[in-house]
């Protein structure tokens, strides 16, 4: 059972965070844009997280350190979109941290989160697709979201960003 009694957004030094995963899906926009909106609302800030998902390659290590720097690089690449994309919507002076993990998403994003006590939200997009909200959303909450230390924030991935400034 997680801790939930030691986030520490309202001890001195300490900002509320609003956690987003990165990936190349079209609703992760939309969770971008509500981080954003709703970390400036509050005063908060915004995390970028990507996590570089294993390859599958243990066994040749030099296939694997190289699959691990092209998901670097792609991490980055992704960072500089989403910056460019803030400063588009208007909340380039937002700030923002960005954070690159190895391993598979949900143990990465828990692992994040127990780590760090400024995390309030975790802010996600639901896909729009006839399969289903989206792997991610599926597992997160198929397999133990009552785990987490805090509140998941599914957005719908057809809202639009109107819809989005009315709710926060």
């Amino acid at each position: 059972m997680p801790d939930r009694t030691r986030r520490k957004v309202h001890e001195e030094g300490h900002v509320r965070k609003f956690l987003v995963v990165l990936d190349e899906t079209p609703e992760c926009e939309k969770a971008v844009y509500f981080g954003a909106a709703r970390a400036r609302s509050t005063g908060s800030m915004l995390t970028m997280l990507y996590v570089v998902e294993p390859e599958g390659f243990a066994h040749w290590l030099a296939v694997e350190e190289l699959a691990r720097e092209e998901g670097e690089q792609k991490a980055r690449a992704l960072f500089r979109l989403y910056r460019q994309k803030l400063d588009k919507w208007d909340f380039g002076d937002l700030p923002v941290e960005e954070v690159i993990r190895h391993g598979g998403k949900c143990e990465q994003i828990r692992e994040l989160e127990n780590e760090d006590p400024d995390i309030s939200f975790l802010v996600l997009g639901a896909s729009t697709s006839k399969e289903g909200p989206g792997r991610l959303v599926t597992n997160l909450i198929t397999k133990g979201a009552a785990g987490f230390p805090t509140p998941i924030v599914i957005i719908p991935g057809d809202m639009t960003f109107e819809e989005i400034d009315a709710l926060v």
